[in-house]
């Protein structure tokens, strides 16, 4: 949807990032570049962009649910599918199919109940520990469900 507001190509494309100019096809990059150019502006026929954009990119607000999972994803995708600490989370949901598992699909629930089990933290190395604790700081304080309190 964000695409489509924003004017750029639907479907697989080699930018698909509103934000930056992060390469889809680049595949040997993927894992190595931590760091990709920002799109500076979405000028018609560059980078993918096909049309004038409809809404302005700083109104664009992303729900935290697609973040967090997003974020899931990737963490789960980069850990060894041979480590301990893979083989727990495949334990611990086993009536998921492999594939699910490897590619990383969960939902909020079933990320709930990872982030509170000690037996999952136990099983990670320090750098996936260090990595989940990241996670656990961004999901509490930036995608956390906080109410505004009025005085």
């Amino acid at each position: 949807m964000v695409n489509f507001l924003l004017g750029q190509q639907g479907g697989y494309n080699k930018y698909p990032c509103f934000v930056c100019l992060w390469d889809s096809r680049a595949r040997k990059d993927h894992w190595i570049n931590k760091v990709w150019p920002l799109r500076t502006d979405l000028t018609v026929e560059e980078a993918n962009i096909l049309y004038e954009l409809l809404v302005p990119r700083e109104k664009i607000i992303l729900p935290p649910l697609h973040i967090k999972l997003g974020l899931m994803k990737q963490f789960v995708k980069s850990l060894d599918k041979d480590g301990p600490c893979f083989k727990y989370i495949c334990r611990s949901f086993s009536g998921m199919s492999n594939e699910k598992l490897k590619a990383g699909i969960f939902d909020g629930p079933q990320i709930r109940i990872l982030i509170r089990n000690s037996g999952f933290v136990q099983s990670m190395t320090n750098l996936e520990s260090s990595a989940r604790c990241a996670f656990v700081l961004i999901i509490n304080n930036f995608l956390g469900n906080l109410k505004l309190t009025t005085t």
